[in-house]
């Protein structure tokens, strides 16, 4: 498996969940939660455009304000998408703080709020100290939540007492034109190629026409007589969930078929009972949720202190139940 990102945790096993993703190409940086961002400097925070915030406990938000510090002077727009409330805890964070110098700021930060049917979003703009824009809300029809040109972002609710959103991110698909298959219908290189390969990346139907040397073909022919084509690379994290039915069944539903699996693991089988009652997820759980997803591989992360002095044992557990690779 070839992943087009740098995958960096940003803390150790038994710290402050998170992991900051760097794409290859386009230098573009996202970040999974928002623990303590100090691993990672400046120039890497100054790379992030969007995050993705599981909850709201302090351990996956405290990282907030140092974002917020390293970005207020310069000209950005963040993106946060997170569980309902999330408007109101980046509003408070954003007004704990005086404003009165930063007139001419041109930082941007929007919130997003992921409801069943719905996203609601608000703009605070550094300018107008930080103070909400009026929210906007758009209607929710699949589990998409944003789209970039270097992947799509779905996501799902999960019980963790609270709502906590588990996320998905699917590269587009890799599609590669076949010159010989090209050259046996008789055609010719030519702009097609580009609104071919722009149709098949947004889903479009399969009945759309496209022209080729004064003839109309549907987009599905063009695909199925000259192109080769796999789907995007797919990259899932999971956290603060408790391993019940219904959460099973809504994360079994995202993360089918990841390429990468980053799933917290934050109890041992001794410790179980603390597990369910806190709505966490065992090592072994982990283990059998990556097995059931059909996951390529498994990164284990968010271990509880309480278990310091044993870190192998999380990954023999989760071992007994997944036979791929687990770091």
């Amino acid at each position: 498996m070839t992943l087009h990102w740098r995958i960096e945790e940003l803390n150790p096993p038994f710290g402050d969940p998170g992991f900051f993703l760097l794409h290859n190409y386009s230098g573009q940086a996202l970040l999974f939660d928002l623990g303590d961002l100090h691993k990672l400097s400046a120039k890497q925070i100054l790379k992030v455009s969007h995050i993705f915030i599981s909850h709201g406990h302090i351990d996956h938000l405290i990282g907030f304000d140092q974002l917020l510090r390293m970005t207020l002077n310069h000209a950005k727009h963040l993106y946060l998408y997170g569980p309902p409330g999330i408007i109101e805890i980046i509003g408070h964070k954003l007004q704990g703080y005086s404003w009165n110098l930063t007139a001419h700021h041109e930082l941007l930060i929007t919130a997003h709020e992921i409801h069943e049917k719905s996203i609601a979003q608000c703009t605070f703009a550094c300018h107008h100290k930080f103070h909400p824009e009026p929210e906007i809300s758009t209607a929710r029809n699949s589990s998409t939540i944003c789209k970039t040109p270097t992947y799509k972002m779905t996501a799902t609710t999960v019980d963790h007492g609270i709502e906590c959103l588990a996320f998905t991110l699917t590269e587009p698909l890799q599609i590669k034109f076949l010159p010989e298959k090209i050259k046996a219908r008789g055609w010719s290189p030519g702009p097609w190629l580009c609104k071919t390969h722009q149709h098949l990346q947004s889903e479009s139907s399969a009945e759309t026409l496209i022209e080729i040397a004064g003839h109309n073909h549907q987009i599905q022919e063009i695909a199925e007589a000259v192109t080769q084509i796999k789907p995007g690379l797919k990259i899932a994290y999971v956290t603060d969930t408790g391993f019940t039915p219904e959460n099973r069944q809504k994360l079994l539903t995202l993360i089918t078929g990841a390429d990468l699996l980053l799933c917290e693991a934050a109890f041992l089988e001794k410790t179980a009972d603390k597990a369910q009652i806190s709505k966490h997820l065992t090592a072994a759980q982990a283990g059998q949720l990556a097995r059931l997803a059909n996951a390529k591989e498994l990164r284990l992360f968010h271990f509880s202190p309480r278990h310091t002095d044993e870190k192998n044992e999380f990954y023999r557990q989760a071992g007994k139940h997944f036979n791929g690779p687990i770091s």
